[in-house]
């Protein structure tokens, strides 16, 4: 009977032992946008690199000086287009990609686009415009 006192006794130190060792689980973040350590962001940073199988193929060719200039061109002139349009002026303008002609009719202001590539034409009513073809005497 002693020894299975002894051995009920062992058991609960046992017992005793495993339930006083166990500690509570504590969530560590480690990327540092959640809270981690920012010394992790570099070694994140190079793991995501070398699983990234998308090629950067954007494609992007910066404009040279030349072709900035005429965008700034064709800009300029298809503002004064519409500023003498406004005004009850009419005009014709072609760039690489655009017909553009602007027409008074009695008063109503028509612009017709056409782009080049499709062949596809917009035309753009303005109306109350005062004709200026047919004032004065």
């Amino acid at each position: 009977m002693n020894n299975f006192k002894l051995l009920g006794s062992g058991i609960g130190l046992c017992l005793l032992a495993f339930s006083s060792s166990a500690t509570q689980l504590i969530y560590t973040p480690v990327n540092p946008n959640f809270g981690g350590s920012y010394l992790n962001g570099s070694y994140l940073l190079a793991n995501a690199s070398a699983q990234n199988d998308h090629k950067s193929s954007s494609g992007y060719v910066a404009p040279t000086a030349l072709e900035r200039m005429a965008s700034s061109l064709e800009s300029r002139l298809m503002s004064q287009l519409f500023n003498d349009a406004a005004n009850g002026g009419e005009g014709y303008l072609k760039t690489t990609d655009f017909e553009i002609n602007v027409v008074n009719e009695d008063g109503t202001l028509l612009v017709h686009i056409m782009d080049i590539a499709t062949g596809e034409t917009t035309v753009i009513e303005v109306g109350g415009l005062v004709d200026t073809g047919t004032e004065g005497g």
